[in-house]
C-alpha cells in the first residue's frame, strides 16, 4: 500500500529555495478576499511545516503561528484586531466557550483568553505538546496531548479533574491526535497505537478499546470519530475506514477505502477523500454512490460549502467539485512548492478559511 506519509516526510526534509508557480485558479467560484503570510523566519534545516487550522467565531478569524503568536482578524477585511505572543509554537486550533477561546502550544501550555480583547483568563502547563483543538462540554475542557494523554479539566478555573495516560507505542507513529467525540457519558478517542477507545467522562476509566489498524507503521487512529447511523466511524490512514458499535467497540463494518481526510456526514451519506486522490460519496452501508478522481496524490481534507464539495490534496490544489455531476468547477493553487493542506477546511455560510503547510492563511468568500 502506498503510504501518503512519504509526502509529509518529504515536506519535512525539504529545505532551500521555494519556487512560486503560476496560479491555476479562475474566479468563478473561489474568491480570495485576503491572505496572510505567517511563515517563521527561516533558519538552516527543515522547512517549518504548518499543521494548524483557523477557526471562525463572531466575524473573527483566529489563527496561531509557529512563531507563537495568536492573532484575531476581522473576517471581511483581514484587519488585525488583537494578537498575543505566547512564546511557544502554536499548531493547534482554538476552541470557543462562553466569552473565551482556549488553545495550546508545543510547550504544553494551555491558554484561555477573552475572544474580543485577548485578555488572559488563565494559563496552565500540561507537560506535553498540544496540537489539537480542546473540546468544550458542559463547562469542562478535554485536551488531547501529543504524549498519548487526555486531560479533563474545569473550563472556568483550569482545575485538572483527571488525566488518562496511555503507553507510548513501540511502532512507528506520526504522533498526531484526533478530536475526541462525546457520546453521553463516554469519550470516544483514537490513539497512536492503532486503537479506538471509550473513556468514562466522570473518571477517565477505559471502558473498551478496539484495534482498527494492523500495520506496523503509521497506525495512528487520527480520523475524528464520527457518529452516523448509530455507529462510530473512524480509522487510521494506513488502514481501512471502519464502523464501530459505541456500546462495546465491536467492528460492525469495514468500508474498503483508506482516507487521511476526516470523513464528512451529509444526510445519510459519507463524503470521503481517499489516499488515491478520489472523492467518494458512500452510503452508510458501504455502497459507493459516486466517485471521481481529482488528483494523482492523496486527498488531505474535504468539506461542504456553498453546495459544492471543497477538496484539498497533496499536490497543492484546492478544488470545488459539483456533487451532482462530480465535475471540478474551479481550482485554486496554493502557489508554492511543498504546499498542501494538513488541517481542516473551515467554513461558515459565506466564508471559507484554510491554512497551508507553507504557513499561509487564506480567506475566501
Amino acid at each position: 500500500m502506498k503510504y501518503i506519509f512519504l509526502i509529509l516526510l518529504s515536506l519535512l526534509m525539504g529545505c532551500g529555495s521555494l519556487k512560486p508557480t503560476a496560479p491555476e485558479q479562475n474566479v468563478s467560484f473561489f474568491k480570495n478576499i485576503w491572505s496572510k503570510n505567517l511563515d517563521s523566519d527561516y533558519v538552516s534545516g527543515n522547512l517549518p511545516i504548518g499543521l494548524g487550522a483557523p477557526r471562525i467565531f463572531n466575524d473573527t478569524v483566529y489563527m496561531g503561528s509557529l512563531d507563537g503568536v495568536m492573532s484575531a482578524y476581522d473576517i471581511e477585511s483581514g484587519r488585525l484586531m488583537w494578537s498575543q505572543n505566547e512564546k511557544t509554537p502554536l499548531n493547534g486550533p482554538v476552541e470557543f466557550f462562553k466569552d473565551h477561546i482556549a488553545y495550546g502550544g508545543l510547550s504544553g501550555r494551555l491558554f484561555v483568553r477573552h475572544y474580543l480583547t485577548g485578555k488572559l483568563k488563565y494559563a496552565i502547563d500540561l507537560a506535553a505538546p498540544i496540537e489539537s483543538a480542546p473540546v468544550f462540554h458542559n463547562d469542562h475542557l478535554l485536551i488531547y496531548l501529543r504524549g498519548h494523554q487526555l486531560v479533563h479539566m474545569d473550563a472556568e478555573t483550569g482545575k485538572i479533574l483527571w488525566v488518562y495516560k496511555r503507553a507510548v507505542p513501540v511502532n512507528t507513529t506520526l504522533q498526531r491526535t484526533s478530536k475526541p467525540l462525546i457520546l453521553g457519558n463516554k469519550i470516544i478517542v483514537g490513539f497512536a497505537d492503532g486503537f479506538l477507545g471509550a473513556l468514562s467522562m466522570d473518571e477517565g476509566l477505559l471502558l473498551w478499546e478496539t484495534k482498527l489498524a494492523e500495520n506496523s507503521k503509521f497506525v495512528d487512529v487520527d480520523l475524528n470519530p464520527l457518529l452516523a447511523g448509530g455507529m462510530i466511524i473512524s480509522g487510521s490512514p494506513s488502514g481501512e475506514l471502519k464502523a464501530v458499535n459505541p456500546e462495546n467497540g465491536a467492528v460492525s463494518r469495514t468500508f474498503g477505502v483508506s482516507v487521511m481526510a476526516h470523513p464528512v456526514l451529509r444526510g445519510e451519506q459519507l463524503i470521503l477523500g481517499t489516499n488515491d486522490g478520489e472523492i467518494v460519496i458512500m452510503s452508510l452501508n458501504g455502497d459507493i454512490l459516486k466517485k471521481v478522481k481529482v488528483s494523482t496524490q492523496a486527498v488531505s481534507a474535504v468539506t461542504w460549502w456553498k453546495d459544492m464539495l471543497i477538496v484539498a490534496s497533496f499536490d497543492g490544489k484546492v478544488q470545488a467539485v459539483d456533487p451532482l455531476t462530480m465535475k471540478v468547477v474551479d481550482k485554486f493553487s496554493l502557489g508554492y512548492d511543498y504546499s498542501a493542506i494538513f488541517s481542516d477546511l473551515v467554513t461558515t455560510q459565506d466564508f471559507l478559511a484554510l491554512y497551508s503547510s507553507r504557513n499561509r492563511l487564506y480567506l475566501f468568500q
